[in-house]
């Protein structure tokens, strides 16, 4: 299986729009969806309310469903721990079934997984308009080249 680790502000909306899904941001990530197969583990910190409160705000509930009704498999979160890192080295622990993953962000640089790592401007970055075509194309070479890596080693 190939999941997706996504963020959500600074991924899925705008600076221009912060904290609303941005259509064309939503179609990019509907085709990377579409060309690899994978489903999304949402690794945000938003999901730490969570974690901390024992509910999930309702803001987070209209995301996951807004990206759902786009025909894109939520499957997941990350667990809680100290670090994102540490989230999806947790996550990828629990789940053997996770043969290949990317990891979309722009709050994080994560060294340990750079190869599967599609990192965006930072939110917060004069013009940052979250997934774009170039990020989009990365993210579908990064779940198809290690597909190829794959299936190469098993022939050998």
């Amino acid at each position: 299986m190939k999941v997706i680790f996504l963020d959500f502000n600074g991924v899925l909306d705008t600076q221009l729009c912060m904290d609303e899904i941005n259509e064309d941001n939503l179609k990019r990530l509907q085709h990377i969806v579409n060309e690899t197969g994978a489903k999304v583990v949402i690794s945000s910190s938003l999901k730490n309310h969570y974690y901390e409160l024992g509910y999930f705000l309702q803001y987070y509930l209209d995301l996951i469903e807004e990206i759902k009704n786009a025909g894109i498999e939520v499957i997941g979160i990350t667990p809680h721990e100290n670090t994102r890192e540490e989230e999806i080295q947790e996550y990828l622990k629990q789940h053997p079934e996770v043969e290949n993953y990317c990891i979309i962000d722009d709050d994080y640089d994560m060294e340990s997984m750079k190869d599967h790592m599609v990192k965006l401007p930072m939110q917060m970055e004069k013009g940052q308009m979250g997934l774009d075509d170039f990020h989009m194309d990365l993210a579908i070479d990064i779940l198809k080249k290690e597909k190829m890596k794959k299936l190469t080693k098993r022939n050998h």
